[in-house]
């Protein structure tokens, strides 16, 4: 009874949509910049953890607004490339693309799939990303659930791989970041539900194997993670805020745009991954 009534109050502040087949909810009707309470935020906190990605339309929040929603969810982590003028806890993300200029062995931005932050040694639980300035066209973000990437696994390559750990570098950003060890399947320390824990940008190699064998499990698992069936694409608007379990999802900036392109970025404090 009390878990019903919790879900009628809840709909009656807010509608909700699934996104995708494969995660995210789209929530609407609320304002962050006058309707944040504790009960939102215990309410959107369900839906995260529930769909692992919400988006939320028509956010008018300022980089301090932005910041001050974030420290609702918990601590928050500084990122050691650009920060905003009016506050180091929001990343300032401004670039123009690099349309159809692909290069072997790189990836536009310097980056591909990824989950923020990984060579941290307690990376980011939450990633909150903020769109102001948009390109006519382009510039979507891939999102992929690493929950289902796990889960669909064949037994064997789930077995092949428990208990193992990778290396994870954040050199990218300058010889003074940190790198870190994490598990190759991480475990939600919420739901307990496990996930693939890799990533094609910071990831950089599986302990305990010779190199050629932790290139080639690597690349099995990142074409694994990256299907289709897993993915939801965000096609932005101005002022959506889009917030995501940084846990269990990876993400990837599709780069098929030349003009400018601005988002806000905060990222909310986790735990060591386990």
């Amino acid at each position: 009874m009390a878990e019903a009534a919790a879900q009628a109050a809840r709909d009656t502040r807010f509608s909700t949509s699934r996104a995708s087949v494969a995660m995210g909810a789209r929530v609407e009707g609320i304002d962050l910049a006058r309707d944040t309470d504790a009960q939102l935020v215990s309410d959107l906190h369900g839906l995260l953890l529930e769909h692992h990605l919400l988006v939320l339309p028509g956010q008018t929040l300022s980089a301090l607004e932005l910041a001050d929603f974030g420290r609702l969810w918990g601590s928050l982590l500084t990122h050691p490339a650009t920060k905003h003028e009016d506050t180091e806890f929001v990343q300032w993300i401004a670039r123009e693309g690099r349309k159809h200029r692909f290069f072997p062995g790189e990836h536009p931005f310097g980056s591909g799939w990824h989950s923020d932050m990984t060579w941290h040694s307690t990376p980011p639980r939450i990633t909150a990303l903020h769109a102001r300035v948009l390109p006519p066209a382009g510039g979507d973000t891939a999102f992929s659930n690493q929950h289902l990437a796990y889960e669909t696994l064949d037994e064997a390559l789930r077995e092949r791989i428990e208990g193992l750990e990778a290396f994870h570098s954040g050199k990218v950003f300058g010889p003074d970041v940190e790198d870190s060890v994490h598990p190759v399947v991480r475990t939600h320390e919420e739901t307990g539900r496990r996930a693939l824990y890799v990533n094609s940008t910071f990831t950089r190699h599986v302990l305990g194997l010779p190199e050629d064998e932790s290139e080639r499990l690597l690349f099995r698992l990142l074409a694994h993670a990256s299907r289709p069936e897993f993915v939801y694409r965000h096609r932005w608007d101005v002022d959506d805020l889009v917030m995501w379990d940084n846990r269990s999802v990876m993400h990837y900036a599709v780069a098929d745009f030349s003009e400018e392109r601005v988002m806000h970025r905060i990222v909310v404090q986790g735990g060591k991954p386990r």
